[in-house]
């Protein structure tokens, strides 16, 4: 039995994921149709699709290619298939999630697109992004370098990819992550950034972050201080690094993560800090911790270290 036959001529919706349905499916009869679900399945062909469609779901299936789509469809997520090209999106497009396929390039993208994610993809270049973009997952690629990123952005998701360096990003980000990369400087970072994941780069230092941040994760690079910390900072990790001290961390910080380093000393943590991790260093006693702190990592060297643990970590 055809799964579509249990649907009348003038639905609006069609939910048909997770029903085991297989090859190709004609939905010619169905001209009132405005969204369709059939993720889940192994599809691999959706034909005669209705030109009242708005919303298209038709992840995780076999499908091939998409090249009719109606020029009404407004979401489409069509991740997790076997797509190679997506050269004739509709002009009235906002949100594309078309990660996990294995497409090359993006060069035709609707100029009203407001949110694309084409992580884990084969794509070496996105230099023909809307301007009207303001979130972007573009990680596990092959781009080497972000140069035209439109004004409006404020998420930034650009990890496991060839990227060198980001100097020309847009004054309205919030969020970064350009983590697994080959970065060795974020000197032009913008003012409106909240939070910043730069891990496993080569990044030997961050002596202009933005004032305006409140997270920082720079886990896996060849940092040897971290003077110039913002004072709206509240989440540290600088685990793997080269770091010999933290005499200057901001006092709104309630989590300190500074694993495998070389620090000998934390005289003077923040009075607000809840969390500390801090093994694998050359730390001899932590003699002044603030009130605050609710659980402590630390090595087993460390001085009165069976208090320290019955004290802090009593779970």
């Amino acid at each position: 039995m055809d799964v579509l036959e249990e649907y009348a001529d003038d639905v609006n919706e069609i939910d048909i994921c997770f029903r085991n349905i297989k090859g190709t499916l004609d939905f010619s009869r169905f001209t009132k149709l405005t969204k369709l679900d059939c993720c889940g399945n192994q599809i691999t062909s959706l034909d005669n699709l209705p030109n009242s469609l708005i919303q298209l779901y038709c992840n995780n299936n076999q499908i091939t290619k998409l090249n009719n789509l109606p020029n009404s469809l407004i979401e489409l997520k069509c991740n997790s298939n076997q797509i190679t090209s997506l050269d004739n999106l509709p002009s009235s497009l906002i949100m594309l999630d078309c990660s996990f396929n294995k497409i090359t390039s993006l060069d035709n993208l609707p100029n009203l697109l407001i949110e694309l994610d084409c992580e884990n993809n084969q794509i070496t270049t996105l230099d023909c992004l809307s301007s009207s973009l303001n979130k972007l997952y573009c990680g596990s690629n092959q781009i080497t370098s972000l140069n035209c990123i439109p004004s409006s952005l404020n998420k930034l998701y650009c990890h496991k990819n060839q990227i060198t360096s980001l100097d020309c990003l847009p004054s309205s980000l919030n969020v970064l992550s350009c983590c697994g990369n080959q970065i060795t400087s974020l000197d032009c970072l913008p003012s409106s950034l909240i939070k910043l994941y730069c891990s496993y780069n080569k990044i030997t230092s961050l002596d202009c972050l933005p004032n305006s941040l409140i997270k920082l994760n720079c886990d896996n690079n060849h940092i040897t201080s971290l003077d110039c910390l913002p004072s709206s900072l509240n989440k540290l990790f600088c685990n793997y690094n080269q770091i010999t001290s933290l005499d200057c961390l901001p006092n709104l910080l309630i989590e300190l993560n500074c694993r495998f380093n070389q620090i000998t000393s934390l005289n003077c943590l923040p009075n607000l800090l809840i969390e500390l991790n801090c093994c694998f260093n050359q730390i001899t006693s932590l003699d002044c911790l603030p009130n605050s702190l609710i659980e402590l990592y630390c090595d087993t060297t460390v001085k009165d270290y069976d208090k320290l643990m019955e004290k802090y970590n009593k779970n």
